[in-house]
């Protein structure tokens, strides 16, 4: 790809290079979805039980709860496309060792070294993204961006159950290892290796370690879109697991099962679009999670009329799917340079990992306890959160 101004603010968005980057990023949050699909045959191929076997699927995020800030830090010092592309290539390296069906033990340990991988992903390529698209783009690029995960899950839940039921578990992987090398070759080949055009003059490189650490969570332009983002996977996987069981009808909660993930990634992008066009991205997550209440208000009214049930799930999970766009929209737009919106993605990595890992247990315990009205009420209090930091984040541009 040609040679690009460095400038903060290109007046063209270079799209080839973005699609490129966020392909990249459905590679990397494969290494989520492709365990996810394959859970069953897992079970049943090392006969070590759910505990273990469920393991394996949510240990990829530790690395990112641990070290997402930290990735943000070591990304601007080693450089965005170096980074992106040893990450791609050392998540393939583990995707073929994963294919020979080794030891549980060995596979354990690739998926905590695969958390390295993504993690290094999610840091490098969004601000390689928001670097390489011109202002009057970046929303709408971030929003595409905001949905690589759940269509790498509408993936793996489509051609990955094909290449399972065909090719079995090292089909699957070996097919992960075969996509996410080419990732590598082609950010490798066709992605400009100028760093400068991702990395920020204004970069400080003699400020200490523990120094910029504390910077970032202390800077509310870094900090402010990682809570949103919070309460956001605090929410998401636990709706989407749970809202299906109140709907009696057997055939309508399969279907649901289908529609809701579609909901948060249309939600998701269009978000960027609002957030490009319309309000800016605070607005957009404030509303979201005005709205995802009120939706949650409704709930009760809704039970015993499964189809207005339905309806209004759906409602609830654009909405809900509405908040990443928003969240990730707020990092360049907030950010004054590159180094800051790297900041900014490991915050959303940490602090999304630490989400994903409260949400769910908390949820449950509510609704095995309250039911509806659990579930409900713990809707109420993360929106609450959700809509104060956005409001903030609005006061703080």
């Amino acid at each position: 790809m040609p040679n690009t101004p460095t400038s903060q603010d290109r007046q063209t968005t270079a799209w080839p290079a973005v699609f490129l980057l966020w392909f990249a990023g459905i590679s990397a949050a494969m290494q989520f979805a492709k365990f996810s699909v394959s859970y069953n045959d897992l079970l049943e191929h090392y006969q070590m039980g759910p505990a273990l076997t469920g393991a394996s699927l949510s240990v990829v995020g530790i690395v990112g709860l641990i070290l997402g800030a930290t990735a943000g830090i070591m990304a601007g010092r080693i450089g965005y496309r170096r980074v992106l592309i040893g990450s791609l290539l050392f998540g393939a390296l583990l995707s073929f060792i994963q294919a020979l069906l080794p030891p549980f033990e060995i596979i354990l340990l690739t998926r905590v070294l695969e958390g390295f991988s993504q993690l290094g992903v999610v840091v490098a390529a969004p601000t390689m993204i928001a670097r390489l698209s011109a202002p009057h783009h970046r929303s709408i690029t971030m929003g595409i961006w905001g949905t690589f995960f759940g269509v790498a899950f509408a993936i793996a839940g489509s051609a990955g159950k094909f290449i399972l039921t065909h090719y079995a578990l090292s089909g699957l992987y070996l097919s992960h290892a075969l996509y996410i090398v080419l990732m590598a070759v082609l950010v490798w080949r066709l992605i400009d290796n100028d760093e400068g055009l991702y990395n920020s003059p204004q970069a400080n490189d003699s400020e200490s370690y523990f120094r910029k650490l504390a910077r970032i969570y202390q800077t509310p332009r870094t900090f402010l879109p990682a809570l949103v983002f919070l309460f956001y996977t605090c929410t998401l996987v636990s709706l989407l697991t749970y809202i299906p069981n109140f709907i009696q009808s057997d055939t309508l909660r399969l279907t649901m099962q289908v529609v809701l993930p579609l909901m948060s990634t249309v939600g998701t992008f269009s978000a960027g679009a609002l957030a490009q066009y319309v309000m800016r991205p605070q607005y957009v997550a404030w509303t979201a999670y005005i709205a995802l209440a009120l939706g949650a208000l409704a709930v009760p009214y809704t039970l015993d009329y499964d189809h207005v049930f339905s309806i209004n799930a759906a409602f609830m999970i654009f909405f809900l799917g509405m908040i990443p766009g928003a969240a990730l929209s707020m990092v360049p737009r907030l950010a004054r340079n590159s180094d800051e919106q790297a900041n900014g993605y490991g915050l959303i990595a940490q602090l999304g990992n630490l989400g994903g890992a409260i949400g769910p247990p908390s949820f449950a315990a509510l609704i095995s306890a309250y039911g509806a009205t659990g579930m409900i009420s713990m809707i109420w209090v993360i929106c609450a959160f959700g809509a104060v930091f956005a409001w903030m984040a609005a006061r703080t541009e």
